[in-house]
C-alpha cells in the first residue's frame, strides 16, 4: 500500500541537507505508541535480521540547496510513504490526520491531503518497466580488510554486483512476507542513464555516510517480486529514506 501525502507550511521549510532522519522521526512520531515501539525495538525477523518493511521518498516538491549544509524547501510539498504492511499506512495516515499540530524539527506543517496511490498493474509489467529513484537506492556489502578493520563497499549500477544483491535483497523480503517459491523469481536491473556522478548521492545518516544513486533504471521481474520491491523499497536501509520508486512511461525518458 502506497499513500502521497502533500504538505503546506507558512514559509519555507530549512532543513539539514541530510534530512533522511528527521523525516523518519517525522514518521515514527505519527504512529500509534504501541505500533511505532515495535518497529523501532523489533521490527520483523527473519534470520536474526530485523525488516522495518516500509520506505519513503525525498520530500518533493521545489527546493533550494543553501550554503551550511543546509536546504530549503517551499511549500507546498510531497512525500510518499510505501509498506506491504497495511497496518502501518493506515495507523501513519490516521494519526496524519487526527493530529492537532505537525512540525519538522519545530517548523509548523498542515496537511493538504492524502491520496492512496494505485497497485501495480501486472499486466502492464510483463515486458518490463522503467522506474524512477525517489529515493537514493543502496547496495552495499561489509568486509573485514587486512588490518582486521570492519569495512563497508558501495556498488554502483553498473557492477554486477549491484543487480545480484538487490535481488537476494528482495528475496529476503518475500520470505519474510510469506511468498511462496521465491528462490525461483526473477529481478533484473539495469541503469538507463549514463553513469554521472551527479547521480550518486553521499547522504549523512545519524553520523554514518551512506552512498546511494538516483536515476532512471530498467527493470524485468516476476511480479511477485516488483511488487515487493514497489511496496518494501530497493536495496538496502529502506526504513531510513532509500530505495523508493516510482514507475514511468518510457516516453517520459
Amino acid at each position: 500500500m502506497r499513500v502521497r501525502i502533500s504538505f503546506s507550511s507558512r514559509e519555507p521549510l530549512i532543513l539539514p541537507i541530510n534530512y533522511n532522519y528527521i523525516v523518519q522521526a517525522f514518521i515514527y512520531k505519527n504512529l500509534s505508541r504501541d505500533f511505532s515501539e515495535f518497529l523501532h525495538n523489533l521490527g520483523f525477523k527473519l534470520g536474526g535480521r530485523s525488516f522495518k518493511l516500509f520506505t519513503f521518498s525525498r520530500l518533493l516538491g521545489r527546493f533550494e540547496v543553501l550554503q551550511g549544509n543546509k536546504i530549503k524547501i517551499y511549500s507546498p510539498f510531497e512525500l510518499i510513504v510505501s509498506s506491504p504492511v497495511d497496518r502501518f499506512i493506515k495507523d501513519f495516515a490516521s494519526s496524519l490526520l487526527k493530529s492537532n499540530g505537525l512540525d519538522l524539527i519545530g517548523q509548523g506543517i498542515e496537511i493538504n491531503g492524502i491520496s492512496v496511490l494505485s497497485e501495480l498493474d501486472e499486466e502492464k509489467c510483463k515486458d518490463g518497466l522503467f522506474i524512477k529513484m525517489l529515493s537514493p537506492v543502496v547496495v552495499y556489502k561489509t568486509y573485514i580488510d587486512d588490518r582486521e578493520s570492519k569495512k563497508t563497499y558501495y556498488f554502483n549500477p553498473k557492477e554486477n554486483e549491484f543487480a545480484v544483491l538487490v535481488r537476494e535483497n528482495l528475496l529476503k523480503k518475500a520470505k519474510l512476507l510469506n511468498i511462496c517459491d521465491v528462490d525461483s523469481l526473477n529481478f533484473k536491473i539495469e541503469p538507463a542513464f549514463k553513469m554521472d556522478q551527479k547521480y550518486c548521492k553521499i547522504i549523512k545518516y545519524k553520523g554514518t555516510v551512506v552512498k546511494g544513486w538516483m536515476g532512471i533504471y530498467k527493470v524485468f521481474a516476476d511480479f511477485p517480486l516488483l511488487k515487493v520491491a514497489y511496496d518494501t523499497g530497493l536495496g538496502s536501509k529502506n526504513s531510513q529514506g532509500f530505495g523508493c520508486f516510482e514507475v514511468i512511461e518510457s516516453k517520459s525518458l
